[in-house]
């Protein structure tokens, strides 16, 4: 996965350019960070490449974020989609408490999560819009968001 990673970052950096001068249209913004209390990112840093080279600004708040500054930068973005990981079982009340806090202030806001101990039915549980196990479920949905 790691290697996988770094390949795609160096694609990225040679195929950016072609998607920040503006020839390609761009779909739409996606907010993507870890939950508070974790700090890794290789998964999220795949679906942020992965969405970015599918045409979306991809605005990464990095590792270890709460509540606060996804809601921030959402105040500046409102039309974004977010997407939040948390590897750790032991992070994912942080997911559950930031999910709840932006649906408090933008009940509209689509919120996509992610990660290895994340399921379909905590998705549910806590009121998320969307769940994947992969970049690809990502992209497919954010792409049925513009269609």
């Amino acid at each position: 996965m790691l290697m996988l990673a770094k390949a795609m970052h160096g694609a990225m950096v040679h195929i950016m350019p072609y998607f920040l001068s503006g020839e390609t249209k761009r779909k739409g913004t996606f907010i993507t960070g870890t939950a508070s209390g974790y700090h890794h990112d290789v998964g999220k840093y795949l679906v942020a490449m992965m969405i970015g080279g599918d045409g979306w600004e991809v605005i990464d708040l990095g590792v270890d974020v709460g509540e606060d500054k996804f809601i921030q930068t959402l105040e500046k973005n409102p039309e974004a989609s977010i997407g939040l990981s948390a590897l750790l079982t032991t992070t994912m009340e942080n997911m559950r408490k930031i999910v709840l806090a932006i649906k408090q202030k933008n009940p509209d806001s689509k919120i996509l999560i992610g990660s290895a101990p994340v399921t379909q039915d905590y998705c549910e549980k806590i009121g998320t819009d969307f769940y994947s196990s992969n970049p690809q479920g990502v992209g497919n949905f954010l792409r049925k968001l513009v269609s």
